[in-house]
């Protein structure tokens, strides 16, 4: 056995040299490797190739996952915003339906009241009324509550740009609550800075939004006081525009600073962090978002039973196509008069004599009827007294008979709240009545034809916004009115109001009577319905302005009073808006407005 070992391991000595050396085996070597490497390589392709097709399955699947995911988001997003729109068409048409008979309800009990009543039935007629308004505010708050505005901000609308006039903006928001301010004796005031435009481009329906947000949060939380809106240009070299600067100053309860860090971090949770009233925290959210949209950011600084103040800023452009002015007045020879303020509130007298100025007249301060007696004596040439109602110890109705004995050629503009009858009982002591929260329109127009009136010693002419209807109205402003509305209720309503201002209106039911009738007759004033059959007031609105060579005032005088309504309105060509239920002295008042702006054209 040891002998075979020993034989092979000869022959491996022997063989195993000459095979390393031999070229045959060197050639096998080489082509073993080679397949074997090519063997190799075929492996690995094969495995990469498997493995890349295994990604790009996985990248379909994803990309259909993706492709299904985003498909679904959109149809997300599509049924949100139609949930949205079928929402608002929804309260549109709820708000209309109900506004239509309340317009007749409330607006025949308004007439009734300017009848001769009984002691009883005024009571009643007053009881009716006030229902009527109370049934209204509620009507408000459910169908124009922050809901619709909340889910159209949650859906990331955009903003719609458009051209206003931010005077006229910021009155139309007071005005929503002068009348609650006037219950609770609260001042509605504002004040824009000089260096703001006033007619400018932005979003209107969202800053009103905002606006009347942080006013009714403003009412909620203050029961005596102010409450303060101020607008100032805080940058117009911005390329983002103009960066317009408010503040909503009110004097109400305020908040401690711990609430004050807390509402800082979560502002829809204002209820729970006063411990007074809930509800106010949607609206606070809503409008801080909305700023956020407009480009701007939202502040709040409170002091605990001082009051509260939101901040906030907003970009905006100058208007491409400034809004008609409607502040035509003659001032040539008035630069210069003098007259006197007496108010005992100091946030109001310095915003009058701060206006004042800007009209180059020169104002005088007294913060009460004993003050205003003493500058009276003591400055001559004082040619117009601005008072308001309610001081304390003498009132501006006293005051006005003791200027009316020593100084009986002084006009007196009295400053009256919202809804305050006590100046009635003194017919021909003031020369003009001005209703707050003030409208700068009718304060020019009062203060400068005060002053005209003033240059003509002994003129007796009565000019009022406290209008009872009498014919004088219609001689004083003679104006050819037609009256589109399709109900036959608030039909015989414009009519009997029109009637007892001394006009004969005529009446059209629908769009297309309305372009028949002034195809045929120039008429200076449509009072037009929104909602009308054949032909509605929107588009008998547009093709007034496209076909009709004299162009007429034409007023919307609609139950559509959601927000973006009036803007529809006014897009489509109309020159003013008034919701229904009608308020008698409002049509009055707009009805005068526009008088004015077709005298001034003349």
């Amino acid at each position: 056995m040891n002998n075979t070992y020993i034989i092979f391991g000869m022959i491996c000595e022997i063989l195993i040299p000459w095979f390393l050396y031999a070229w045959w085996f060197k050639l096998l070597l080489v082509i073993i490797t080679v397949l074997g490497a090519g063997i190799y390589v075929r492996i690995k392709f094969n495995f990469i190739k498997n493995q890349r097709s295994e990604l790009q399955q996985r990248l379909q699947e994803q990309t259909e996952l993706l492709s299904y995911a985003v498909s679904n988001e959109q149809r997300s997003l599509n049924n949100a915003e139609l949930a949205n729109q079928t929402k608002s068409q929804l309260l549109t048409r709820i708000s209309h339906e109900i506004r239509t008979p309340m317009n007749g309800v409330i607006g025949m009990v308004s007439l009734l009241a300017e009848t001769s009543l009984t002691t009883e039935q005024k009571e009643y007629a007053d009881s009716i009324l006030t229902s009527g308004r109370k049934l209204l505010t509620v009507i408000n708050e459910i169908l124009m509550n922050d809901i619709l505005e909340f889910s159209k901000v949650e859906s990331g609308k955009a903003l719609e740009p458009k051209d206003f006039d931010l005077v006229s903006t910021i009155e139309e928001v007071l005005e929503v609550f002068a009348k609650k301010a006037d219950h609770a004796g609260i001042e509605l005031l504002y004040e824009i800075n000089q260096h703001v435009p006033t007619h400018i481009m932005g979003d209107v329906v969202r800053l009103r939004q905002i606006l009347m947000n942080l006013i009714d949060n403003a009412m909620k939380f203050t029961v005596q006081g102010e409450i303060f809106i101020g607008v100032c240009l805080l940058d117009s070299s911005n390329e983002k525009g103009l960066n317009i600067g408010f503040e909503v100053r009110d004097t109400g309860t305020g908040m401690t600073q711990e609430n004050m860090e807390y509402l800082r971090k979560n502002f829809a949770e204002i209820g729970a962090v006063t411990n007074i009233k809930a509800g106010a925290g949607l609206g606070l959210d809503i409008s801080k978002r909305l700023v956020a949209l407009m480009g701007g950011k939202m502040e709040v600084a409170s002091t605990e039973g001082v009051g509260t103040t939101f901040t906030f800023n907003v970009y905006t452009r100058k208007s491409l196509q400034p809004v008609r002015t409607n502040l035509h007045h003659d001032r040539d020879g008035l630069a210069g008069k003098k007259l006197l303020i007496v108010d005992d509130n100091n946030t109001e007298a310095s915003i009058l004599k701060s206006r004042f100025e800007q009209w180059k007249l020169i104002p005088m301060i007294a913060s009460s009827a004993r003050e205003a007696l003493e500058i009276l004596k003591a400055t001559s040439g004082i040619e117009l007294v601005i008072t308001d109602l309610k001081m304390p110890e003498v009132d501006g109705i006293e005051l006005s008979k003791e200027i009316r004995i020593k100084y009986p050629v002084i006009p007196i503009i009295l400053l009256a709240n919202a809804g305050d009858e006590s100046s009635k009982k003194h017919p021909g002591l003031f020369n003009s009545i001005l209703f707050k929260p003030l409208k700068q329109h009718f304060l020019s127009t009062q203060v400068f034809g005060g002053l005209r009136q003033q240059n003509r010693p002994g003129s007796t002419e009565k000019t009022t916004t406290n209008k009872k209807l009498t014919p004088e109205f219609a001689r004083q402003y003679p104006l050819r009115i037609l009256i589109a509305e399709d109900d036959a209720m608030n039909q015989q309503l414009a009519i009997r109001i029109l009637n007892k201002l001394g006009y004969k209106p005529d009446v059209a039911p629908n769009g297309q009577e309305v372009l028949e009738l002034i195809s045929h007759a120039n008429y200076d004033m449509i009072l037009m319905d929104v909602q009308m059959p054949i032909m509605d007031g929107l588009e008998a609105t547009r093709m007034i302005r496209l076909c009709i060579s004299v162009q007429p005032i034409i007023i919307a005088m609609t139950a559509n009073s959601m927000q973006g309504d009036r803007d529809e309105c006014l897009h489509a060509g109309m020159d003013d808006y008034i919701s229904k239920p009608v308020n008698i002295i409002e049509l009055v008042n707009i009805i005068e407005k526009w008088a004015l702006e077709i005298r001034a054209q003349l």
